[in-house]
């Protein structure tokens, strides 16, 4: 195999090997142990075999520099990854001085569970908007959030378990 296709083949490895390893720690995370394990251990093999044709000769630059770029590329492709699957589900939290009520019955119409509530803010009373959503549909929701007040304060943390409650289905809405 040529010098530079050698470090191609190493490239392409570690940017595959890094993508699925990145979607392996979100799995991991998210507690989705059967797919963690399977995409952790295609993670574990690509890179014994990057690594093998790295180490066989570590005097020549293009195998460590394919390696080190894959690995640098392979990050963002499987952080792009992650972001189209989205996988799991995020707790949504939207703080309005002025159309708190608005917003929610926005989000209902177009089928988001929510729960309304208020609270005191440094000048008046609030309306805060929570929501647990498949990931998928944040930016729809977010769409919806904006049109009725774009100055709303919007927070979105992964949630990692959820049982139970209303829970938009996006691939039902059309």
């Amino acid at each position: 195999m040529g010098i530079l296709l050698e470090a191609l083949f190493i490239f392409v490895l570690r940017v595959v090997g890094i993508s699925v390893s990145t979607v392996s720690t979100i799995l991991t995370v998210q507690g989705r142990r059967f797919p963690a394990i399977l995409t952790g251990s295609l993670g574990a093999l690509i890179y014994v075999v990057a690594i093998g044709r790295v180490v066989t000769n570590l005097e020549n630059v293009w195998n460590v520099a394919a390696y080190v770029v894959g690995f640098g590329v392979g990050t963002w492709v499987g952080m792009l990854l992650e972001g189209r699957m989205a996988l799991g589900y995020a707790e949504v939290r939207i703080i309005s001085p002025e159309h708190g009520a608005e917003i929610a019955a926005a989000l209902r119409q177009a089928g988001f569970g929510v729960t309304e509530w208020y609270g005191k803010g440094r000048e008046s009373t609030v309306g805060i908007v929570d929501t647990v959503v498949p990931r998928k549909s944040i930016p729809a929701m977010m769409r919806i959030a904006e049109a009725t007040d774009a100055q709303a304060m919007v927070t979105i943390s992964d949630a990692r378990h959820v049982q139970r409650g209303y829970l938009h289905k996006p691939e039902l809405r059309r």
